[in-house]
């Protein structure tokens, strides 16, 4: 007698909100990977515009005129709904009037708000599916039981606290035959409230879903997106990157590519789990992420633009042993978040949001009395980062002219980053991808 062959491992769909535009090709992708005896769980995010009219209706809190505006525009951005699921707009329309009466400020009950639109995503989609003859059935993550921390707004998974219901509804629905549609963007907290993963979530909850289901790989399927070697809008020859590492995805995310949430990887990265990202309208359009690759060449090249450098001029410089330590304390404990650092031997650049700048300043005092440090700035920068395993060996391919005037410079291993004045960072980020992609030989 022959045991039964054991399930193979689900494939995890995350369809993003201009995805869903195209609920046919939709219907194709779900349909391909189950015709070749694949188990299927989506994860969706919020239809297309709606996360943005959620958060216009939180930036007028006491206005019943454009609360009833947005619950409108909602309303028919989910056509079709099936009676039964309607009860989300009503919901939606009683959290406004929560929200007119609450004090300011309630961050717990702004997520319960913006997680309406992947919840209404979700039962919008499974009922489209369900009339192509998909066998669909509507998860809210919540419910489900992902659990996050109480970081409302930009929370984290908590995967160990999350798998074994996770593992459990999602094995119980495909094991029936059906395909889950599950929300992205939030989960339930340690308290448990709705707690938001920050913008761009649904690829983290896609990720960490796959993460705890075993699946044998998570595709983020983009309308019209893909990982290029730079932004198209600044640099024309940008190029699709076939493949990517983690820890080279990782960096780009965290360095302002807007493709990827900046947690995406790391639950994919520990569990093994193959990310790609891809256009829905042309999916050879792929990049591949995963634990190593063949080509060690591909780059990548970002900006992040509208910062400010600090430079603090330390007497003594190196001979004070400890200086970065303190400063970068100071600065934690401020909660001043410390976009990057360069050092010399008498000099720290610090690269700070405009905002934060006047805090870092007033967090330093101490350090600038006791050391007799003199602070000089603030100067407007951007930064341009390139991205790549083996860049260090790119070194000599850097035209002197994007050095040139620069107001730091740093490499590692895997990042190069200059920090240049605000106006020459297209300049320069068009440069480095000539002598880094465009001009590189096979």
């Amino acid at each position: 007698m022959t045991s039964p062959s054991r399930p193979s491992a689900p494939v995890v769909l995350k369809f993003g909100g201009a995805s869903l535009e195209n609920v046919r090709r939709v219907v194709e992708d779900i349909r391909s990977v189950r015709s070749d005896g694949g188990r299927v769980v989506v994860v969706a995010s919020a239809r297309q515009g709606v996360t943005d009219l959620l958060g216009e209706a939180l930036a007028h809190p006491r206005s019943r005129a454009v609360h009833r505006s947005v619950w409108e525009k909602v309303r028919d951005r989910h056509p079709r709904l099936p009676p039964a699921e309607r009860r989300q707009l009503d919901r939606l329309r009683r959290l406004f009037e929560t929200v007119e009466a609450a004090p300011a400020g309630d961050r717990p009950l702004a997520d319960r708000v913006l997680s309406q639109g992947e919840r209404l995503a979700v039962h919008w989609l499974a009922s489209e599916l369900r009339e192509a003859g998909l066998p669909a059935v509507p998860i809210e993550a919540d419910h489900l039981g992902l659990i996050t921390d109480n970081t409302y707004g930009a929370s984290l998974i908590l995967l160990d606290r999350s798998r074994a219901a996770v593992r459990s509804g999602l094995g119980r629905r495909l094991n029936r035959g059906e395909v889950p549609i599950v929300t992205g963007y939030f989960g339930r907290s340690l308290e448990g409230r709705v707690a938001t993963l920050g913008r761009g979530g649904s690829d983290y909850a896609a990720s960490g879903i796959g993460a705890l289901i075993g699946a044998s790989r998570v595709e983020l399927v983009k309308r019209h997106v893909a990982v290029l070697s730079a932004d198209p809008r600044e640099v024309p020859g940008a190029r699709p990157i076939p493949e990517l590492s983690y820890e080279e995805a990782e960096e780009l995310a965290q360095f302002g590519a807007k493709v990827l949430h900046p947690l995406t990887i790391e639950p994919a990265r520990t569990h093994g789990v193959v990310l790609r990202v891809r256009s829905l309208e042309d999916p050879s359009v792929a990049t591949t992420i995963s634990a190593g690759r063949s080509d060690r060449h591909n780059r990548a090249l970002s900006l992040l633009r509208s910062l400010r450098l600090v430079r603090l001029r330390v007497p003594g410089g190196r001979q004070r042993p400890g200086i970065v330590a303190e400063v970068s304390q100071r600065l934690s404990t401020a909660g001043v978040n410390l976009v990057q650092l360069y050092t010399s031997s008498a000099l720290l650049c610090l690269v700070l949001e405009p905002p934060q700048v006047l805090t870092a300043i007033r967090a330093l005092a101490p350090v600038t009395r006791e050391a007799a440090a003199m602070v000089e700035g603030p100067y407007r920068v951007t930064l341009v980062i390139a991205i790549g395993d083996g860049i260090l060996g790119d070194l000599d391919r850097i035209p002197s002219r994007a050095v040139r005037g620069a107001e730091g410079f740093s490499a590692t291993p895997r990042a190069l980053s200059l920090a240049v004045p605000e106006e020459r960072g297209p300049e320069v980020l068009r440069a480095l991808h000539r002598a880094l992609v465009e001009e590189r030989t096979p």
